[in-house]
């Protein structure tokens, strides 16, 4: 498995065998691997009072930051390694108007964890050619 995600350059030197301990068997979904990172966004309404999602930050810390940097790792090894992650990522920064890029970022985990699920539980390698299909 860990030669799997080392297909995707930008997580050879991110802490891969970190991740790899997400897995272990005990996620069904990509939202449980949120709930796990604390990535997952709180909601709260009352009334016609809509309040700003945030992120819970229930969950590991540690997963949390290697995952942000694994964000940053990719988007600035994207100019030499292309990923659809860091296409994401620099396509909701061009059309943002906050300054803040911790959203953007934050959007980009949700991506990575899913793109993760997916090569793990398919036993298959990353291909960016794969993902411009869509």
């Amino acid at each position: 498995m860990q030669t799997r995600l080392n297909s995707h350059q930008s997580l050879k030197q991110a802490g891969t065998p970190t991740l790899l301990n997400l897995k272990k068997c005990r996620f069904q979904s990509t939202d449980q691997i949120n709930a796990f990172t604390g990535i997952d966004l709180r909601h709260y309404e009352s009334g016609n009072f809509l309040a700003k999602e945030h992120i819970t930050k229930r969950g590991n810390p540690y997963a949390r930051k290697i995952l942000f940097k694994c964000i940053h790792n990719i988007t600035s090894a994207s100019h030499t390694n292309r990923c659809h992650i860091a296409d994401f990522y620099e396509k909701r920064k061009r059309q943002s108007t906050i300054a803040s890029t911790k959203p953007h970022t934050i959007a980009s985990i949700h991506r990575l964890i899913r793109t993760m699920y997916y090569l793990i539980t398919h036993n298959k390698l990353y291909d960016y050619s794969l993902t411009q299909n869509r």
